[in-house]
Parts: C-alpha cells; sequence; structure tokens
C-alpha cells in the first residue's frame, strides 16, 4: 500500500478489510482466481453513491469495519451489510446510515462497527482507491493492514441515502442447478430438504457447511476439474460452498452449483448463518440472471444520476 499523502489512512483496519473491484474474470485460463468483490452488488450500489463506474476499487469491510483517517478531503460512499458508521471531525460526531454518501474533511475520521446482518460492507471513493493493478485489476487477498494510505481523492459527495436501497442482507435459501457430479450422491434429494449452518472455517475462497453428513459414491481415482465461484463440493461426508477467490480447479466432486443471480447472496452468509438450497431449472437460473443484472443496472443509473448533482 501506498505510504504517501493523499487518501485514507487506516488507523485500525478492523477484522478483514480488502481492496477488491470486480477481479480478474479473463485470467482464469492461467490459472489466475476470480477474485473481486465478494458482494458485486453492494460494490456497484457503493460505486454508484460515489459517481464511479462498477469496476472501480473499493474497500470490502467483512464483520467489522474499523477506523479510517481522510489525509485530504475525501467523498465516501458506503453499501452492503448494516454497520454503524459514526463520522468524527472538528465539528463533534455524526451517524450516517449504510448505504448513503457523505464526505470527510481532511484529518476527518470514519469509524465502522460490526455488521449488525450479513457479512460484508462496501467503502468506495470518488474515482475508486489507486492501489496497485495486476493484470487490469486492483483486487487483493492480502489484507489492509494498520498505517497503510490507501490512495485517493481529493474529492467531496453531498450526503445522500437511496430511497430504494436498503442495507443488504443475507438470505436463508440459495438456488442451484445440479452439478456434473450431481450423479454421485446417494440421494439428490435428501441434502436439499436439509438445512446447514455457515462453519467458522470459512472466507473468500469457500465457506464449510455444517450439517449433513451428504453421501457420495467413493471416487479413488477422480482427477482435478475445472470449478468457479458458487461450486458446491462433498468432502468427507460435508458440503464446501466456493467462493470468489476459489481456485480454478477442484478435485472434490461437484455436485451443484449456486445459480450466478445468488452468488452476491452468497458472500453475504457469515459464519452461523442458517442456510439450505432449492433446485431451479437451467432456464430459470438464465431468466434470475436476467432478471437480476437488469433491476441492478436501473438501480445504479438512478442513483447514479443523483450523485452527479455534486456536493451539498
Amino acid at each position: 500500500m501506498s505510504t504517501g499523502r493523499m487518501g485514507l489512512l487506516a488507523v485500525d483496519p478492523g477484522f478483514f478489510t480488502t481492496v477488491q473491484d470486480l477481479g480478474r474474470p479473463g485470467a482464469r485460463e492461467f490459472g489466475v482466481p476470480l477474485g473481486g468483490a465478494c458482494d458485486r452488488e453492494s460494490l456497484a450500489v457503493a460505486n454508484a453513491l460515489a459517481g464511479n463506474s462498477a469496476d472501480c476499487a473499493a474497500l470490502e469491510l467483512t464483520l467489522r469495519g474499523g477506523l479510517f483517517e481522510a489525509r485530504c478531503d475525501l467523498g465516501i460512499a458506503l453499501a452492503g451489510a448494516a454497520m454503524a458508521a459514526t463520522i468524527v471531525g472538528e465539528d463533534g460526531r455524526r451517524s450516517i446510515a449504510v448505504p448513503s454518501s457523505a464526505w470527510l474533511r481532511e484529518g476527518g475520521r470514519i469509524e465502522l462497527g460490526r455488521a449488525g446482518r450479513g457479512a460484508r460492507t462496501y467503502l468506495a471513493t470518488p474515482g475508486g482507491f489507486q492501489t496497485d493493478s495486476w493484470l487490469g485489476s486492483r483486487s487483493a487477498e492480502r489484507p489492509v493492514r494498520a498505517g497503510d494510505v490507501l490512495p485517493a481523492g481529493p474529492s467531496r459527495l453531498a450526503a445522500r441515502r437511496p430511497a430504494d436501497v436498503g442495507a443488504a442482507e443475507a438470505v436463508a435459501e440459495l438456488r442451484v442447478l445440479p452439478g456434473p457430479d450431481w450423479a454421485l450422491l446417494d440421494d439428490p434429494d435428501a441434502w436439499m430438504h436439509a438445512s446447514f449452518r455457515i462453519g467458522v472455517q470459512s472466507n473468500r475462497m469457500g465457506m464449510r457447511l455444517e450439517g449433513g453428513p451428504v453421501a457420495v459414491v467413493p471416487t479413488p481415482e477422480r482427477l482435478s476439474a475445472a470449478v468457479t465461484p458458487g461450486a458446491i463440493q462433498a468432502a468427507g461426508g460435508r458440503l464446501i460452498v466456493l467462493g470468489v477467490a476459489c481456485g480454478t480447479m477442484g478435485g472434490y466432486p461437484h455436485v451443484a452449483q449456486v445459480v450466478s443471480a445468488d452468488l452476491d447472496r452468497l458472500g453475504r452468509l457469515r459464519p452461523g448463518d442458517a442456510v439450505g438450497f432449492r433446485a431451479v431449472s437451467l432456464a430459470d437460473a438464465r431468466r434470475l440472471d436476467r432478471e437480476a443484472r437488469e433491476a441492478l443496472h436501473a438501480r445504479t443509473l438512478r442513483i447514479a444520476a443523483a450523485a452527479r448533482d455534486g456536493p451539498s
């Protein structure tokens, strides 16, 4: 990270904060994971509030936000999980909501508490954070550390809270398609009616589910095969749901696949959350994806149009 003056200083970087954009979708053939934001919808909303395109780099704050100080006048925008957020400056303390936009005067701070619901909140700034780029993306798995200065600004944003966008929340059901190894399940219907919980051994690479067991036909000579975010694998009688930072290949049976429209919901789950699954058809999965993309496009256009009005 930069040690320069302009930008946002991480005084307390929180539990696990990283810089994320939309990742590296064109590099999987070289063995490079997709990466990027776990909840791309919330990233897009934060960027729209900041007047950015959807692919600008923002901070992904996981479970607990932390404390950050502006090294210049800096517009900020928040979206995603509901975290308590407070701006601290010479004129005192004031709370801001998620989602919303505001601006910090030089030397001002923003305090972000724990996520009451959901897992990840995004903090964007006009123009995005200008950290190092690699293969066309600023997405990084290295967490931000205390003392890092994230290059950005100067900028200002009006104080706005979109009326039609609430804080992003996780859901208890994920829709799935049968995976290439669906036939290896001893009872394909049994686990679809079971309830699971997100285990503590979960991160951006994937989530281990507690519940089951889920029995599959043994395949001792199994070869690794391509996997993508949302792949559900069975290992040792338990399920693993792969996240955005998963590898490009996997050797466990790939029994199901979370539909693309629910990948952001997957990124909002946190340890202890209950989750179940519902199978849908390929036609339904395509329709859900199309509807989700159209709805997000319309929403971010409305927010971005208001953001262009300039600071109040």
